[in-house]
């Protein structure tokens, strides 16, 4: 039954975070709704149908601040689910940068941010299920269509950082499948988040949208929708897969 189950949402306060927080609690299942914004995630937490959440403060640049805030997490009851929201272009949309003018700082920064953080929250996970097993145990990250093709706008930082999600996701499935944790990415392609509306102009965003064959952005429940489906018991076939919700703006 969902409602034993508990799923952390690790930037659970963003726009895409927050749509898949209110799937999950809709759904039955207990969320904390993990994120460096803690005001944020109180205000979604309160929000969430059900009970039994909970708001955690968590920068995931931190591993230090990820043991300790999976760790006070597990203490008031483990988690089955781990899904990773976080993450998103450190360098602004509307600043036109490539690989000559990105600064080291802003490629750390994004690393930290987009696979660093996915990792730190990765591995401490798989620590705690690994010492102490629940069953239909998963982890979904979210990615991104960027790493999947070039020239989609973003910076070259941001598209390596989540080129290099793919490859944490195979690995990190193949190494915890004999403990029956499956591991997969959800992969959208421009999102209509509030975030993104705050980074970008009508301009941008009409040529974003126009990359996809569908002619328009996604919607965070549409992506939410997915992560619903890859944390059911319906889904414990898939491991080590990318669900593409993309809009048809990368066809492979």
């Amino acid at each position: 039954m969902t409602e034993t189950r508990r799923a952390i949402i690790v930037g659970g306060a963003g726009g895409i975070g927050s749509a898949i927080s209110k799937r999950l609690a809709a759904d039955g299942y207990r969320v904390v709704v993990a994120d460096y914004n803690v005001a944020r995630a109180r205000e979604v937490c309160d929000a969430l149908d059900g009970n039994g959440h909970e708001a955690v403060e968590l920068d995931v640049t931190r591993g230090e601040t990820v043991d300790a805030a999976f760790d006070a997490i597990e203490a008031t009851g483990p988690a089955s689910i781990l899904v990773v929201a976080s993450g998103g272009p450190v360098v602004s949309l509307v600043q036109r940068v490539n690989v000559a003018t990105m600064t080291m700082d802003d490629w750390k920064r994004t690393v930290d941010f987009n696979l660093n953080g996915v990792f730190c929250c990765v591995r401490k996970f798989a620590q705690l299920r690994l010492a102490h097993p629940l069953e239909q145990s998963r982890i979904v990250i979210i990615g991104s269509s960027v790493g999947q093709a070039a020239g989609t706008g973003t910076d070259i930082a941001y598209v390596s950082s989540k080129a290099a999600v793919f490859g944490l996701v195979r690995q990190a499935a193949y190494e915890l499948a004999g403990a029956n944790i499956t591991v997969n990415v959800v992969s959208p392609g421009p999102v209509g988040t509030p975030e993104f509306i705050r980074q970008t102009n009508d301009q941008i965003r009409a040529s974003i949208a126009s990359i996809t064959i569908l002619k328009r952005l996604g919607l965070p429940e549409e992506v939410s929708g997915s992560v619903a489906y890859l944390v059911s018991p319906e889904a414990a076939y898939i491991t080590g897969a990318s669900l593409d919700i993309n809009g048809g703006a990368v066809l492979r």
